[in-house]
């Protein structure tokens, strides 16, 4: 697959990414880890978390999710916690419960 061009992503994609790698490498520092060390920790290379770290647009989710686990992220576990607090949410989360039961009742000839 052909990596995007950086420049063709909007600003906010960007900014937020950046603030995110910068958000790792205090949280890293404030522990007094290296970035080998954290590597360890998420199970993922260091090379990840120089990137993740430079803010590079081609980091997986999931390598930042490990990353942020392993720093025992605070504020991200009280953030997916409150998701299901969200009237959005929990309105599409009835939804995909509700349509899939529906689904199974129909296959089911309910």
């Amino acid at each position: 697959m052909a990596r995007k061009d950086p420049l063709s992503e909007p600003l906010e994609v960007t900014q937020f990414v950046t603030e995110v790698g910068q958000r790792i490498r205090l949280m890293r520092r404030a522990r007094h880890l290296t970035q080998a060390d954290l590597a360890m920790r998420a199970d993922v290379s260091r090379l990840t978390v120089i990137a993740v770290e430079a803010g590079a647009l081609s980091t997986r989710f999931s390598d930042i999710a490990r990353l942020l686990w392993a720093l025992d992220d605070q504020s991200l576990q009280a953030a997916l916690a409150s998701a299901a607090q969200d009237a959005a949410y929990q309105e599409a989360a009835r939804g995909f419960v509700l349509g899939g039961k529906a689904r199974r009742e129909v296959r089911a000839g309910r």
